[in-house]
């Protein structure tokens, strides 16, 4: 490519001609924003984002289409670039109604993902929903019994039962599961800094900010007043809301990450800041705000009249509860602290208790949970009323309290309408103790400590709290941070946390020596920014299911102290996770709008006006397209058109009130979608997503690379799970597909992944019924099988999803073990010959793209082998190159992608006919023949015996069909005939690779033929000998070949009898154990009775296998097979490229599939050094290598005499095409 000096944000750089600046950029590690642009489509420049400055060019120019030039001085990062990506992105932002986070996760203080970890619970993973909670909240099993839950008023499940999702409750669920699980969530901690920090306080935020601080490496040492920890969470919240024990499980995950904790440890009293200072980096203020308040009227010094916090406090530290038997107790306070009071007494034997309010109960702050379960106590409630004065009896104690009534004005700070004293409305209320829980005040006895010894000074604000920043909670002395209820007052839980969390984030960048700054702002789309949701917006467009209740202690047995709320069932669980509305977006993490919004400080609120809402169409099974995020890039609507052919998708309407749509506006389903969703590999936000059959949620997944297990073509996918759930795939950058496009089984085909119903174990039939049984005992009977059997009498059969090196092991142990050459693949079934030598004519892929024509001949490519039909349809977009379809189906899928279409009855016949008129009118390629090929006088003999006519009558056409066919493919020197093994007999192979020869086009560049075999390892049955007379190599097995496998394989005598024939070899009885991995015949079969029958015959079936087929249901002995990435190993596509593939995840079987065959040839007596799949392929490879010698033959020309086209089975005989095939057909049914 000619080089281009060019000057690249002041350095010189070098272009090529024809790239873009774009394209250059990249190059250089030099990152451009942009939403448009696909290096898959034509540039389309309709975002603007990607704007760069070039000298002497008017006006900013697109990145994505503007071509470097000789001397071109591009600037991509100058104040003008920015403001003007900035305006882009924010005039994108103004139209996108949608939400980049969930309400819920929103007005969580914390920030807690609830989506995320909903969406963990519903898959079963609840490790991994606590992991995904202590992201922000280490104290997920405490939470889930007293937090506030301020994300359940934000749920927009409101807005439809009026009763949001039981958040907390889900989350309690999962925490307590995670406690009793065998392995609990532990964090990973990073290496240590040497930076030792002091903790004060060992309540929620304390807890929380040693848990950050410990995770980032830093020493942490907790210094608690109290005998135990837990703060206001143990001393301030009765144990039947809270138990001890959840709160000392949650400290336990604490301190096991190595955070020390020293109890009865004062600040200011037994320890000072000076040994502090000595010993620690820092030090973080968490000491909460546990000093309650007075009743605040007359005489409130009387005796029996105690501050709510202190009664409660007293009862924890002392491990005895007040005797108030017989006594009436009056709580003051609407909270939740006067919750616990009320409800404590009740527990304490009061024969009544009286809660007054001075608002009503709809303004009371406390949860209504903890309302409706106190009531349901015997609690009374007296709203509106208001203490007045306490009257005490001679000892000076409590004898009653004056109140008087309240009545509603107007709204004061709060929100909340201003409780005004109603004149004349004094009454008086008999009580015996009264329980103050009126608020608290925070105690900072310690600031003369701290002054005396830092020099700078601990400033404490003029309501009595320690002064930091709000941002970063940094106080006025450096290296001391605060955080909790000591910095805010009294406040909840939660926000106590969530400034834990933000204090040890601060307190890390002062140990790192950086600047303490606030955590960067992040971009968040909100509905909420465009209008208020009403239940309008929700009524009608999801189901209505109501809410689950909490189970709790009968109210008959509750005069202790045991837990009340019992805690969801795991039905109860599991339907509460279907109710949340899934409201955050699921591409939260991997959204370029957001991305870029991020960066540039988006706000979007900045254009107001107009803005469009779309309703959210789930209509097709496969694919969910959301309006609202649409950002109008049109690059679903051109992937479509120009990659995938399909033209599915189109813009509708004008302007403002444009937005994309299946074509006519129809459901997508009723167009030529062919459900490949290369449309959502396409889309930058998420607009275009999955349209999954499990709760989905904004997940952060592992990723693993795999070689595609479908078709031949050898796609490379990366599949993203969550400790082995696989929420999508999608495409990797591979060997084939270099452009990462997958087709519809790549993307939509792992749902068999999170099957539940996998065999873990092997079985063995008893009775009619399978028990479990070890792989040491299955396979003493299987060696013991084989060993009392004729060799003859076994046969192996090795199914086309297999590895090369799982493939070779089963022939191995046939022939070097058992003794026979009975080794099959039900896959090839009674049609091996011909499909043995298509890819040695195949045209290479890299070489589809410089073809000139193509002719699809038995094929539906853009269903069957998706992916080459995305190569062939983007080269007639791009190329207008012409495409020639020649089916027997009269309704072909392919039939809108074709320029011309030609609907025959027989391609063999077809193909005949062809090759006939070439010789007959001497168009072949004598050079090439005479050169290349052997055997072709005998056939042109042969061929030209048959009447034309009658050959062109049988192929369905006409004389004039086969003329103008040669002509379009003989005359056209790079034109290709494409077309699937499965949908054409061998015959019919045999006649193509004879028309290959014939024109000269065998191993020329874009020419020739194209033959798609069915299976992902189709070819590697051949290639590694899992066929009776066949060799590792596809080498006949002859008296040579058969001395260099006993030499290799150090074994003195094989069989050498082979049976040409595998269907009649099976079928005539003689096979009395029958080994069949990786197949399912019975369920795959034409005829199943057929097959069904043939299988009784045998006395012993061995099946392997990842579920319980119908093949598998005839089996003695089920051997539970592993997937490609638990085992690693190749395959061999339908070029013949090995393609490797690694164990990337853990298996969950104690034996891998090749594992199994190792031991299994162990067992038989087979001695070899094989123990891993890399240590197979090179023996193979060593037989390949040996049989095949340097010498090149001709290929020969084969004649054909019928058109039996026996096949027997279905779906490549494979239960993973079968299973995918079918509910991809039913889905569109329902």
């Amino acid at each position: 490519m000619e080089k281009l000096n060019i000057i690249l944000n002041g350095k010189i750089a070098e272009g090529f001609k024809g790239e873009t600046i774009l394209q250059t950029a990249n190059r250089y590690g030099i990152e451009i924003p942009t939403l448009c642009n696909d290096e898959r489509l034509q540039p389309f420049s309709s975002c603007f984002v990607c704007v760069v400055e070039v000298e002497g060019m008017r006006g900013l120019q697109p990145a994505c289409s503007t071509k470097v030039t000789e001397g071109m001085n591009i600037n991509t990062n100058n104040e003008r670039v920015v403001n003007s990506r900035k305006f882009s992105l924010e005039l994108i932002a103004s139209n996108h109604y949608a939400d980049c986070a969930a309400p819920c996760k929103e007005r969580c203080p914390a920030g807690v993902d609830v989506q995320g970890y909903i969406a963990l619970i519903n898959q079963g993973l609840y490790s991994e929903a606590v992991e995904l909670i202590k992201k922000v909240n280490p104290l997920p099993a405490i939470c889930g019994r007293v937090c506030v839950r301020p994300c359940e008023v934000a749920c927009r499940r409101n807005l439809i039962e009026g009763e949001g999702v039981g958040i907390d409750y889900l989350k309690r669920y999962a925490s307590d599961k995670d406690i009793q699980s065998k392995n609990p969530f532990r964090p990973e901690i990073k290496k240590s800094t040497g930076k030792k920090v002091a903790v004060i306080g060992a309540g929620p935020g304390g807890l929380t900010a040693a848990y950050y601080l410990q995770i980032e490496g830093h020493a942490v040492e907790l210094f608690e007043a109290s005998p135990n920890p837990g703060g206001m969470l143990r001393y301030g919240i009765p144990p039947y809301r809270l138990p001890n024990d959840i709160i000392d499980a949650e400290v336990k995950a604490i301190t096991d990450i190595g955070v020390k904790i020293h109890y009865n440890q004062k600040l200011g009293d037994n320890v000072s800041y000076k040994e502090l200072k000595t010993k620690f980096d820092s030090v973080v203020l968490a000491i909460g705000s546990q000093s309650g308040t007075s009743i605040g009227c007359e005489n409130d010094d009387a005796g029996n009249i105690f501050s709510g916090i202190d009664f409660l406090r007293n009862m924890e530290m002392t491990g005895q509860k007040y005797d108030f038997t017989g006594k009436k107790v009056g709580v003051i306070g609407g909270g939740n602290t006067a919750m616990d009071c009320c409800r404590t007494a009740m527990r304490c034997g009061a024969s009544e208790i009286y809660v007054l309010y001075r608002r009503t109960e709809k303004e009371m702050p406390a949860n209504p949970i903890e309302i409706h379960e106190s009531k349901l106590e015997g609690i009374k409630y007296m709203f509106l009323t208001a203490p007045a004065k306490v009257v005490k009896d001679k000892k000076g104690d409590l004898k009653s309290l004056l109140c008087y009534k309240m009545e509603l004005g107007e709204p004061d700070a709060s929100g909340r309408r201003r409780p005004v004293k109603v004149e004349g409305s004094d009454f008086e209320v008999q009580l015996d103790y009264i329980l103050a829980a009126i608020g608290q005040k925070t105690v900072v006895n310690f600031i003369d400590d701290i002054n005396k010894s830092s020099e700078q000074e601990l400033i404490i604000n003029k309501w009595g709290d320690i002064d930091a920043n709000p941002k970063t909670l940094q106080t006025s002395v450096n290296s001391i941070f605060a955080c909790g209820d000591g910095v805010t007052g009294p406040a909840t839980l939660i926000e106590a946390i969530a400034q834990g969390r933000l204090a040890a984030q601060s307190c890390n960048k002062f140990l790192q020596g950086k600047e303490v700054t606030p955590p960067e702002k992040e971009f968040l789309s909100k509905r909420d920014n465009f209008i208020k949701q009403e239940k309008h917006d929700y009524q009608g467009h999801y189901g209505s299911q109501l809410r689950e209740e909490m189970p709790t202690l009968d109210p008959k047995k509750r005069k202790n102290f045991e837990e009340v709320e019992l805690g969801y069932t795991d039905k109860q669980a599991n339907n509460e996770t279907l109710r949340c509305l899934e409201c955050g977006c699921v591409e939260y993490y991997t959204c370029d709008l957001k991305k870029y919004s991020t960066e540039y400080n988006v706000e979007q609120t900045h254009f107001g006006g107009d803005f469009n809402k779309h309703n959210i169409d789930f209509s097709h099974p496969f694919i969910e397209i959301d309006n609202n995020k649409c950002i109008l890039c049109g690059r679903c609507v051109r992937i479509c058109k120009e990659v995938v052919g399909a033209n599915a998708l189109g813009f509708i309407n004008r302007g403002f009130e444009t937005f994309v749509a299946p074509s006519l506006n129809s459901k997508l389903s009723e167009t030529n979608c062919e459900s490949c969703g290369m449309c959502i590999s396409t889309c930058p936000t998420a607009a275009l997503t999955e349209n999954v059959p499990f709760k989905p949620g904004p997940l952060k997944t592992e990723e693993i690379t795999s070689t595609c297990n479908y078709c031949s073509i050898g796609c490379e996918i990366s599949l993203h799970h969550k400790s082995g759930f696989f929420t999508k795939a999608t495409g990797s950058k591979g060997l084939i597909n270099k452009d990462g496009n997958i087709c519809k089984y790549g993307r939509f085909g792992y749902s068999h992944l999170n099957d539940k119903t996998r065999i873990l174990k092997p079985l063995i039939k008893k009775d009619g019924k399978f028990e479990e049984i070890s792989f040491n005992e299955a396979f003493k009977i299987i060696s013991d099988r084989i060993a009392k059997a004729n060799p003859n009498e076994n046969a192996f059969f090795a199914g086309a999803r297999l590895s090369n090196e799982e493939i070779y092991m089963i022939q191995k142990m046939a022939r070097a073990g058992a003794k026979t050459n009975n080794i099959y693949s039900f896959h090839y079934m009674g049609r091996e010959k011909a499909y043995l030598e298509n890819s040695d004519f195949n045209v290479a892929p890299e070489n589809l793209k410089h073809v000139s024509q193509y002719f699809i001949l038995g094929s539906e490519l853009n269903y069957e082998n998706g992916v080459v039909g995305f190569v062939i349809a983007n080269e007639k977009y791009n190329g207008n190159k012409p495409v020639h379809l020649i089916t027997e189906k009269a309704d072909s899928f392919m039939k809108h992608k074709a320029d011309s279409e030609l609907i025959i009855k027989s391609y063999y016949h077809f193909v005949k006919a062809v090759n006939h008129y070439i010789i007959s009118n001497k168009l072949e390629n004598g050079i090439f023949i005479k050169d290349q090929s052997i055997g072709f006088d005998k056939y042109k003999k042969a061929l030209l015996e048959e009447n034309f006519e009658d050959i062109v009558k049988k192929a369905g056409c006409n004389k004039n069909d086969i003329k103008t066919f040669v002509e379009k493919y003989n005359k056209e020197h790079k034109s290709v005939v494409v077309f699937a093994e499965k949908n054409v007999s061998p015959e019919t192979c045999f006649e193509l690779q004879n028309l290959s020869m014939l024109t000269g086009k065998k191993g020329k560049i874009g020419a020739g033929i194209l033959g798609l075999k069915e299976k992902n390892n189709s070819q590697g049955l051949i290639d590694m000998g899992a066929l009776s007379n066949l060799t590792p190599g596809g080498k006949t097995l002859d008296k040579k070949a058969s001395e260099t496998l006993s030499q290799i394989w150090n074994i003195k005598e094989l069989a050498t009898n082979t049976e040409a024939n595998s269907y009649e070899y099976f079928s005539n009885g003689h096979i009395k154990n029958l080994f069949i991995f990786g197949e399912d015949p019975v369920g795959c079969s034409l005829s199943k009775k057929k097959i069904t029958d043939v299988l009784k015959k045998s006395d012993f079936i061995v099946v392997q296998d990842f579920y319980m087929t119908e093949t598998a249901e005839h089996a003695t002995i089920i051997l539970p097979a592993t997937m490609n990435f638990e085992t690693g190993g190749s395959y061999t596509n339908t070029w013949k490229y090995i393609q490797q593939f690694d164990k990337s995840i853990n298996k969950k079987i104690e034996l891998s599939s090749f594992e199994q065959l190792v031991e299994l040839h162990k067992s038989i007596g087979i001695k070899n050094n094989i123990n891993t799949p890399a240590e197979a392929l090179i023996e193979a490879m060593s037989i390949i290598e040996k049989l095949n010698g340097n010498s090149e033959k001709p290929v020969e020309f084969h004649i054909t005499n019928d058109n039996a086209f026996m096949k027997l089975f279905e779906y490549g005989c494979d239960i993973l095409v079968k299973r995918f095939d079918e509910e991809f057909e039913s889905s569109f049914k329902n």
